[in-house]
């Protein structure tokens, strides 16, 4: 899928959303997502959803030009064989121009 500018641009916004600890911003204390205040235990347990929650909010919150946000978390190989790190993958909507166009995406947190 070629990527367009503002395709580009919502992928930008929503690695920096998810890369920032909330209370890192001076001039927005709240902007980030939480990801950084869990456990590394929360996002393989029964907490999983409530972490996917929280990635959709910041998002929701943060970047309004994506609507309809699925986010879901998955393992990724840090080293052949070793998966211990987390991916978030990010899929829903943004309006360009006249045009509905989907958005997907996978962001490496950890």
């Amino acid at each position: 899928m070629k990527e367009t500018g503002l395709h580009s641009s919502i992928s930008h916004s929503i690695g920096l959303i998810l890369s920032t600890r909330p209370g890192s911003v001076p001039f927005d204390p709240e902007f980030g997502c939480d990801l950084w205040e869990r456990e590394f235990s929360d996002f393989f347990s029964a907490n999983r959803s409530d972490v996917q929650g929280s990635v959709r909010k910041a998002i929701g919150k943060y970047e309004r030009r994506l609507f309809n946000v699925s986010a879901s978390l998955k393992n990724v190989e840090t080293a052949p064989g070793h998966p211990l790190g987390i991916a978030v993958k990010v899929i829903g909507n943004y309006q360009d121009g006249d045009n509905k166009k989907r958005f997907e995406e996978i962001f490496r947190v950890g």
